[in-house]
């Protein structure tokens, strides 16, 4: 019996560091997705500009979150059943994470761009399937290189002080993926001279 309470005990303190550390994510969350908002909001003249951009970018923000979030899930993992050491450096296990990581938002920039064609010429819209395919191009690689960065090293951040990025990386990395995404984008469509 006083084994099981004590059981209940350790279960409660788990929760509450559980809750504790979300809790911190889930407020950065939140006021993130308002500055990403305000991002989007600034984007007006862009949007007149670029037919075909508006349709592409829930996707593309969302696959942001998508792929940097399952990147975070992974280094977290392999940090804690030690495959990785907890160290600022980007390689060996690390790195074929990043690598993959990096492919998999790329080829999905490229697969965007082509849907956000396709979906404008539906709506009556005549984009220039070029411009969209290099904007995303463009956004998806800069992105990638940010977000590998910032989510590895807030992996390794996170867990040499104790905290579980688990708790922590999914908002947090979802919502600087927001952030980053819509920058990129303004970034690549000024590169592109549109």
């Amino acid at each position: 019996m006083l084994v099981r309470a004590g059981q209940v005990l350790a279960g409660m303190s788990e929760v509450r560091k559980i809750v504790k550390e979300s809790t911190v994510a889930e407020i950065l969350s939140v006021s993130g997705g308002v500055v990403a908002g305000i991002i989007l909001s600034s984007m007006t003249g862009i949007l007149e500009r670029v037919p075909g951009l508006l349709a592409a970018i829930p996707a593309f923000l969302n696959m942001r979150g998508a792929v940097f979030s399952s990147f975070g899930a992974r280094i977290s993992t392999r940090l804690h059943i030690g495959e990785l050491e907890p160290k600022y450096r980007l390689r060996g296990l690390a790195l074929e994470e990043a690598l993959a990581a990096f492919t998999l938002g790329i080829s999905q920039s490229v697969l965007i761009g082509m849907l956000a064609y396709v979906v404008s010429l539906f709506m009556g819209t005549s984009p220039s399937l070029l411009h969209l395919l290099g904007i995303f191009a463009i956004a998806g690689i800069l992105s990638n290189v940010i977000m590998i960065v910032i989510t590895f090293y807030s992996d390794v951040w996170l867990y040499r002080r104790g905290i579980d990025p688990n708790n922590v990386i999914g908002p947090y990395i979802t919502t600087i993926g927001d952030t980053i995404g819509l920058l990129t984008i303004i970034i690549s469509v000024e590169a592109m001279g549109l």
